[in-house]
């Protein structure tokens, strides 16, 4: 049984930088004037990127469990969200000279992130979404560490509201422009990590970098249109492990 600790650092880059950054522009300018509607949508479609891939910090706990040889389950805890999974060993490093397994897992996530601290115009208000994912590692181990390296695939269902927000101009109004968006995305990508440590413990860092692809419709004022939200998205991450 194993059981770890630790948190993992989202940094959205490229098509996520600029859309972000192209809504920033947009909601210095509604203040001054009045958004056109495709201005708004170009607004509500960062916010869905926000929402897709939220910049920051996000602290986990789980463990893992091997109830027959070579078949391990896990269950993990993060940020307003669970995943559990299964994964076999294929290959064992006493025989083949490498550790390879191979498995599937499922998560949820549901939360409100604070998408108006980045836009300052537009606020979640329900963001919901249901993965799959099929991890694949290979790596070696020994007494004192551990590494592993392999390829990152999953696949996601999404939706979510969001409110733009016109701030009030002169003699007009504060006004609300609810949108919802409901959609897929796949996340695919590497990762590896080493990890260093003293008999039951160790301190383990990961990398993982993933280009993230969504298609996704967009319901604004009963009209209905396609958008296309992604980017590179990469996650270091540091953590605990504690062997039992």
């Amino acid at each position: 049984m194993r059981a770890e600790a630790g948190m993992d650092i989202s940094v959205p880059l490229g098509t996520f930088s600029d859309l972000i950054d192209t809504a920033k522009a947009l909601a210095s300018t509604a203040n001054e004037r009045e958004l056109t509607e495709a201005e708004r949508t170009k607004v509500l479609e960062a916010g869905a990127s926000v929402a897709l891939a939220p910049p920051g910090v996000v602290t986990h706990i789980g463990g893992t469990y091997v109830p027959l040889d070579h078949l391990e389950l896990g269950l993990r805890t993060a940020g307003g969200g669970w995943r559990a999974g299964a994964r076999y060993q294929l290959l064992s490093q006493e025989r083949h000279k490498l550790d390879l397994s191979a498995g599937v897992a499922v998560s949820r996530f549901a939360y409100e992130f604070p998408v108006s601290d980045i836009i300052g115009i537009v606020s979640l208000d329900d963001f919901t979404r249901y993965g799959l994912e099929i991890p694949v590692t290979v790596g070696q181990h020994g007494s004192w560490y551990r590494w592993w390296m392999g390829p990152r695939l999953m696949f996601d269902r999404f939706s979510t509201k969001m409110t733009y927000l016109q701030p009030a101009i002169g003699s007009l109004p504060a006004s609300e422009t609810i949108a919802s968006i409901k959609g897929t995305s796949s996340l695919l990508g590497a990762q590896g990590g080493v990890a260093v440590g003293f008999r039951k413990v160790f301190i383990a860092v990961e990398f993982t970098a993933v280009n993230l692809d969504s298609s996704a419709t967009m319901t604004l004022l009963s009209n209905k249109q396609d958008i296309d939200v992604g980017g590179l998205v990469i996650y270091p991450g540091i953590a605990i492990m504690g062997e039992l």
